[in-house]
Order: structure tokens, then sequence, then C-alpha cells
């Protein structure tokens, strides 16, 4: 079966050098200084974004109410 579908492979440095790194927090400052204007906040937020797959959201919605269905 041939296929075209070309897989391109994502390279990010900043994130490929944090989850290389066993110290953390001394690469958190040399990537901020690198790559992020000495913004550790900035840095972080890019983290948590990339790798820990967290999104900022400021509204919270609240449901109504549950809705139930009857089988």
């Amino acid at each position: 079966m041939n296929n075209n579908v070309v897989k391109i492979k994502n390279f990010d440095p900043v994130i490929e050098k944090y989850v290389a790194s066993h110290d953390k927090k001394s690469i958190k400052k040399t990537l901020a200084f690198e790559y992020f204007n000495d913004d550790a906040e900035a840095l972080t937020r890019y983290i948590d974004i990339h790798v820990n797959n967290k999104t900022f959201c400021l509204d919270f919605v609240e449901p109504k109410g549950q809705m139930e269905f009857s089988f």
C-alpha cells in the first residue's frame, strides 16, 4: 500500500533541552535567558502548555445542571 502521508518530526529546542535535563531549576534559568529574554514566567507558561498540556482559561462556566437520560 502506497501512502502519501509525510510525517514531520517536530523539533523544539526549548522542550528538548528541558526534557533532557536532570537539573530542572538550572535549565529553566538557562532557557529563560536564551529564549525568553530572561522571563522565567513566560518560560513556565510555555512549558506548561507544551509539556504538561495545561491551558489557561480565565472564564470558567459552571454547568447549570446535569442532564439525565431515561432509558
